[in-house]
């Protein structure tokens, strides 16, 4: 698969358009997000009373891929655990590079401690900004 995963970051950067929210648009036709990194989405929305009709109107007008997280996925998050942990990547960041891994695409996220674990986990990492 050619192709991008997104991670929450990025698709945030998009709807608020923050810097480097245009490559997203660049760059949506080939990327996939998982449900997980959705929800982060959401959850964003929720902590900082933000209209969710945005976030609708993105993934409805963008049409990106969503992966529903799967258990193969589940158990690749919980072994990248040990490698990100210094780091400080969350579930959510190891459900995203473990769909990246998933799919061997890179990984495009606006999070710069993800760059410690590239080497680490053998996936590609492309920092938005």
């Amino acid at each position: 698969m050619n192709g991008v995963v997104f991670d929450s970051s990025v698709i945030l950067a998009a709807i608020l358009g923050e810097p480097g929210g245009d490559e997203v648009f660049d760059r949506i036709e080939d990327a996939i997000v998982s449900t997980v990194n959705v929800a982060e989405v959401y959850t964003y929305a929720a902590i900082n009373s933000f209209p969710t009709e945005a976030i609708d109107a993105f993934f409805a007008d963008t049409g990106i891929a969503i992966e529903p997280f799967s258990h193969d996925q589940a158990v690749t998050v919980g072994g990248f655990a040990a490698k990100t942990r210094k780091a400080g990547l969350s579930l959510g960041d190891r459900a995203c590079l473990a769909l990246g891994a998933a799919h061997s695409v890179d990984v495009l996220t606006a999070d710069h401690p993800w760059e410690a674990v590239a080497d680490d986990l053998g996936i590609a990492i492309t920092l938005l900004r």
